[in-house]
């Protein structure tokens, strides 16, 4: 049987016919596409049927980089597609999970490294502050995030110490350049807790901070960690999960990346090494070189 393969562009992907399991795969990106959030979409069609997609889009939160995806059938031709125009980007990043090895192995062919993994699970807190049990000493003053708002001194010192540790845990894909100020105005139109979410001080100045996200009546979000220096963050993690449970919350989520070297003291308590997690790789764009 013949079959008749092109690869096109498309504004409206509505108009065509998807295969099946073309659109199962999608279910990662399907919100992007409904959305129009991209800045190229293209399609391998076999008889008047989309058997493959690839798309790229940027984040304004991280200008440098160019990310894309591919699914389905043709993704050589997708991704050769997608690396014609770099410019202005430094970087080309796409991701998928770890066990979609066929999509691995394709950017593999295109130099593509792998530079970060990120574990995103869910725990029961009784379960967390079971292995929390011995690991040290909480710090002795922990003060909710509302608090450190109403003082000028120590809002400055938290969002320059979240800024710094941002930018120290992003460098293959720096941020943005923005002040301190515009690091809280992101953080605070991100919703955490401000009575939830605690911050460690000593001698007047911020240490650590956990920030907190709720996802519904029982169950919160571990959103941004930070550390001044090489502080064990176990004993504040065990605090803050306590404080939690007093407030009825019986679960928590995180998503912990490799490159996070503040979270990732959690990884042996939140057991990632046996989680199924989502790789980024990435390539230096010809621009660039």
């Amino acid at each position: 049987m013949k079959y008749n393969s092109i690869t096109i562009k498309i504004d409206n992907i509505a108009q065509y016919k998807m295969d099946e399991n073309l659109e199962e795969s999608l279910k990662n990106v399907h919100w992007r596409i409904q959305s129009k959030n991209y800045t190229e979409l293209m399609a391998v069609m076999i008889n008047g049927t989309i058997k493959g997609i690839g798309m790229s889009w940027n984040n304004s939160n991280h200008p440098h980089a160019k990310y894309i995806h591919v699914a389905g059938t043709g993704k050589n031709e997708l991704i050769k597609e997608l690396l014609i125009h770099t410019s202005p980007y430094d970087w080309i990043i796409f991701s998928c999970w770890e066990n979609e090895l066929d999509k691995i192995q394709q950017v593999q062919q295109f130099q593509f490294q792998l530079f970060r993994k990120t574990y995103m699970e869910k725990y029961v807190i009784n379960d967390l502050l079971q292995k929390l049990v011995e690991v040290g000493e909480t710090p002795s003053l922990l003060m909710p995030l509302v608090q450190i708002l109403g003082d000028p001194v120590l809002e400055e010192d938290l969002f320059r110490l979240l800024k710094h540790s941002y930018e120290q845990t992003h460098l293959h894909n720096p941020a943005k350049e923005m002040d301190w100020q515009k690091w809280k105005d992101e953080l605070l139109n991100d919703l955490p807790d401000l009575h939830l979410s605690y911050i460690a001080i000593e001698n007047n100045r911020v240490t650590s901070y956990i920030f907190v996200h709720p996802v519904d009546d029982k169950h919160y979000e571990i959103g941004w960690v930070g550390q001044r220096g090489t502080l064990n963050l176990l004993p504040f993690l065990r605090q803050q999960l306590i404080l939690l449970k007093e407030k009825g919350i019986s679960s928590v989520e995180f998503e912990v990346d490799t490159t996070d070297y503040n979270a990732w003291q959690f990884s042996e308590v939140l057991d990632l090494n046996a989680k199924l997690c989502w790789h980024s790789y990435i390539l230096k764009s010809r621009k660039s070189h």
